[in-house]
């Protein structure tokens, strides 16, 4: 499913000072911004041909040591992802989108004696999914 990569594509295309990347942070970058999805998932709802509805938690994380651009791109992003208009389609066929919820506005996670901060923003997708075959 390509649900995670349609998600970074538009924000990418929202012209931010930096690049959204998948995956977990790794300090390799100042700043730096992921997408990752979180390791709990739930079906809501399936039918005998294995067709389901189904939820994904994830997760925008921003570190680095300019406070000020983390949270702009950070809300720059919760703006867009929280409008009740948005929508992503897949480029394979593997979903349909139903809704986005925000679970927690951007918010500091933590800060460190280098002067690093880091910021996450929490959402939950909905979307259907459907057996191949």
């Amino acid at each position: 499913m390509d649900l995670k990569e349609r998600i970074k594509d538009q924000i990418n295309a929202l012209n931010l000072p930096v690049k959204l990347y998948l995956g977990y942070l790794d300090g390799k970058r100042n700043p730096e911004l992921r997408l990752q999805a979180l390791p709990s998932s739930n079906v809501i709802e399936e039918d005998y041909g294995g067709n389901k509805t189904e939820q994904f938690f994830m997760e925008i994380m921003m570190r680095g040591d300019d406070e000020g651009t983390i949270n702009q791109v950070m809300w720059q992003i919760a703006n867009v992802l929280g409008n009740n208009d948005y929508g992503v389609v897949s480029k394979d066929g593997s979903f349909v989108f139903n809704k986005l919820d925000v679970a927690s506005f951007p918010h500091p996670t933590m800060a460190d004696t280098s002067g690093t901060i880091t910021y996450a923003f929490d959402f939950k997708v909905t979307v259907d999914t459907f057996e191949k075959g």
